[in-house]
């Protein structure tokens, strides 16, 4: 009778394992595969002659069968069902290829038997608590909204009139953290992923996932960006803990050490200027100069003795940031030597007939310039003359101009002429000086009436440096002075300088931002060119202009000379305006301030 054998040890993984097919005909066809190696190895060799063919190769101990049993196929017939005919669904496979079958499925069941458990994992440990208040039940439903929401777009490619909920995310946390509420243990992964997404979002969703969040964040490697900054127990030591401070600073990685630097030195920065002190000389080249741009929270005069030391440090850009730091402090010895130097340079000419700014630029790049932070070589394109005048006057205080011109005030030096073309150059430095000694008169003064055109006002034609000069006005005046830029050359220039206004827009921007796309609409206004400004209106404007809105979602009608669908896209996107702006209402009564 035919007969399939199969014997194995059941032990252990370890133990050998013999296979045995005898075909029909006794014991000429019998094929057997005898492994005394590891079971790795066994497998190894299996699959390796299942990939070539076993015509091809034929494992160790395996050998075809022969004779007449070749030509049968090797079938055992009327026998019991081999483990090798199981494997290929229960049709017969013989000589060969069915004892490799064989082989393979008793080791495939042998190594699944034998498989030993691995030791238990140690678990983690448990998740601090967060002090802060439990969100109120409406404002989590939210978050969970907020964090799934997707705004699909209509039919016709536009966005529709629907909120895109994750442009609110921003303005939601920043309520939340800004009334002590802490993150749903529900919500972290979600939040998590959020703020892997976007770089934008990760400072305010990883401060409202707390020291859960951040517990959370050591378990999964994706979300390993939100330990960057941390200590390595996921949070920074007390600024007072000297001996934990010390530690991590002298063992932490670089972005852990930055991290603790701006703690310390928002602490007390007379401790968090000495913490960089004391490794100051053995740090890279490239540390250093991030270090040293840490300093500019909290700068004040006890900072400049060693600043003024950084000035010799044998890196180049170490030295232009330590210099542009000390220009920075109006009392320092640099801005002193810097007011030295621009005073012979700039001043009255007094041959002209009416009152005009004179200007003699440096002929040469001294090496106590080049000490001080002045770059010899300019990028390229910028005349070296130019250049150096430009890097000095941004360096000289501001307060040095008004006796060099007769007692005048900002605005009327910023109004004189200047001889030989030299105005952009001056006044542009200018603004760099009024940015970086945050001085709001000068930046009045360089900004001009938000009525002319930017093409002719007294200090600069370039939006993004006008709009570093309105972030130095007050929130209230600088909302007014956009809102009369609004007013006088419409929205097309507009939008960098909308980017500076507190949100939300106090009432003379809104109104002027709305009457501004009201106009644009009843011209029919190519409509795909306000989109931007329409986007920053959903998340800027008051709540309140809701009723202002309304009446502009109705679709106008369209003249012959208007741009075709244009009707149908402004009311679309006032609609969606009106709905953002109501949800941000709804958002902002979800999350009142706990009890």
């Amino acid at each position: 009778m035919d007969t399939a054998t199969t014997t194995s040890a059941t032990a252990a993984p370890e133990v050998a394992d013999t296979v045995t097919v005898r075909a029909t005909g006794g014991d000429e066809g019998r094929t057997t595969v005898e492994s005394g190696a590891a079971p790795d190895r066994l497998w190894e060799e299996l699959v390796t002659s299942a990939l070539l063919g076993t015509d091809r190769r034929t494992p160790t101990g395996l050998t075809r069968p022969t004779g007449g049993e070749a030509a049968k196929g090797g079938t055992a017939a009327g026998g019991s069902t081999t483990a090798g005919d199981a494997a290929v669904g229960g049709a017969a496979v013989g000589g060969a290829a069915g004892a490799l079958l064989d082989a393979a499925a008793l080791h495939t069941v042998r190594r699944r038997a034998g498989l030993r458990p691995g030791p238990a994992a140690p678990p983690p440990e448990p998740a601090p608590e967060d002090p802060r208040v439990p969100l109120p039940e409406a404002a989590r439903r939210r978050l969970d909204q907020l964090l799934a929401g997707r705004t699909a777009p209509s039919p016709a490619g536009r966005r529709g009139a629907a909120p895109d909920l994750t442009e609110l995310l921003p303005q939601w946390l920043a309520l939340a953290e800004g009334h002590g509420y802490k993150a749903p243990a529900a919500a972290l992964p979600a939040l998590l992923d959020a703020a892997r997404a976007r770089t934008d979002l990760r400072p305010s969703a990883l401060r409202f996932a707390g020291p859960r969040g951040l517990w959370l964040a050591r378990l999964n490697p994706e979300w390993r960006f939100a330990l960057r900054g941390t200590g390595a127990a996921g949070a920074l030591p007390s600024p007072r803990d000297a001996e934990g401070v010390r530690a991590l600073w002298d063992e932490g990685l670089f972005a852990e050490r930055v991290a603790l630097l701006a703690a310390v030195r928002n602490d007390d920065p007379a401790a968090g200027l000495a913490l960089l002190a004391s490794t100051w000389a053995t740090e890279r080249a490239e540390d250093r100069l991030m270090f040293l741009d840490s300093l500019r929270a909290g700068i004040s005069d006890a900072d400049e003795e060693f600043l003024e030391a950084a000035l010799g440090d044998r890196s180049r850009n170490v030295r232009a940031t330590a210099a542009e730091l000390l220009s920075a402090l109006p009392a320092s010895a640099l801005a002193g030597r810097m007011a030295a130097r621009a005073l012979t340079c700039v001043g009255l000419d007094r041959t002209a007939d009416v009152p005009t700014i004179g200007v003699e630029a440096p002929h040469e790049c001294d090496a106590a310039m080049r000490r001080d932070g002045v770059v010899a070589v300019p990028p390229a394109g910028r005349g070296e003359r130019s250049w150096w005048l430009g890097r000095i006057v941004e360096s000289a205080p501001l307060s040095c101009w008004p006796a060099r011109f007769g007692g005048r005030a900002p605005e009327e030096i910023v109004a004189l002429p200047v001889a030989d073309g030299w105005r952009d150059e001056l006044h542009a430095a200018w603004c760099r000086a009024a940015v970086r000694q945050r001085d709001a008169d000068w930046s009045r003064a360089l900004l001009g009436p938000p009525a002319i055109p930017p093409a002719t006002g007294p200090g600069t034609s370039s939006l993004a440096e006008r709009a570093r000069l309105l972030s130095m006005l007050s929130p209230e005046e600088r909302a007014l002075w956009v809102a009369r830029f609004v007013a006088a050359h419409g929205l097309s220039e507009a939008f960098q300088l909308l980017g500076v206004c507190a949100v939300p827009w106090a009432e003379p921007l809104g109104e002027a931002v709305i009457d501004a796309l009201d106009i644009a609409r009843e011209a029919g206004g190519y409509p795909w060119s306000f989109s931007g400004v329409m986007g920053l209106a959903e998340r800027c404007l008051a709540p309140e202009a809701v009723g202002r809105l309304e009446p502009l979602t109705a679709r106008p009608d369209e003249a012959e000379d208007i741009v075709p669908g244009a009707g149908d896209y402004w009311s679309e996107a006032f609609r969606r305006l009106v709905s953002t702006l109501r949800l941000r209402a709804s958002i902002r009564a979800e999350l009142t301030p706990p009890a």
